[in-house]
């Protein structure tokens, strides 16, 4: 048999015996039953954070498709649900999420063709030995006037195996909500699931009974 043809006849038998599952838009390939996957494995999540906020965009704008939205947008980091402030607790699975989510939230409606506009941009650029910046978190540099007619932002709630995401998109004029998305972003989004994690500052570890590590005894629950 020709190496062309054997290989197209193995691809081919490869492929019948692969199956398929649905999450939401994507379809995720199933692991072979002949891949045998070491127990001690971690788990990463079968859809990437882009993944993700590809569909929360999608969530969020379809309504918006039959409106004419004349205006610059903006989008602000996704803040904790109750404080309302930034994940500050780096050992967190999510700490890095809300600031993601503002990064891919500008690709996708700028991929889509909205007006974005950002606003943590310099006036100049600031040359350091350190390297050369050209955002900034201080108001002082900073432009006290932003062009912009609505804002995009969201908040996360904790979540045991991620957080629930929110998102609106309002009038900055008078805060009416146009457009709202809901979702779930797992904690193995950008690490591995693994056995030891943290919640509210304690260092939990993941058996077959959720564990707390320290102080005088180590305590089931």
């Amino acid at each position: 048999m020709p190496k062309i043809a054997k290989f197209a006849s193995v691809f081919s038998l490869f492929m019948l015996g692969c199956s398929t599952q649905t999450v939401n838009s994507y379809l995720v390939p199933d692991t072979p039953e002949a891949v045998k996957v070491p127990a001690d494995t971690s788990n990463m999540s079968q859809l990437s954070v882009k993944a993700y906020s590809f569909m929360l965009a999608d969530e969020l704008l379809q309504p918006l498709a039959q409106h004419n939205l004349n205006g610059n947008m903006l989008v602000t980091r996704f803040v904790d649900q109750q404080s309302r402030t930034h994940v500050t607790d780096k050992s967190s699975p999510l700490a890095d999420l809300g600031g993601q989510l503002e990064e891919s939230f500008i690709y996708e409606l700028q991929k889509r063709g909205y007006k974005v506009i950002d606003f943590k941009l310099r006036d100049s650029v600031l040359v350091q030995p350190e390297g050369d910046y050209i955002w900034s978190r201080d108001l002082a540099d900073l432009k006290s006037k932003v062009d912009a007619k609505y804002v995009v932002s969201g908040t996360l709630t904790p979540h045991q195996n991620g957080a629930v995401v929110n998102i609106r998109m309002m009038n900055m004029k008078d805060g009416v909500v146009l457009a709202t998305a809901q979702g779930f972003v797992p904690n193995n989004v950008f690490w591995s699931d693994e056995k030891v994690t943290t919640r509210n500052g304690i260092l939990m570890h993941k058996g077959e009974n959720n564990r707390v590590i320290g102080g005088d005894r180590e305590s089931y629950f």
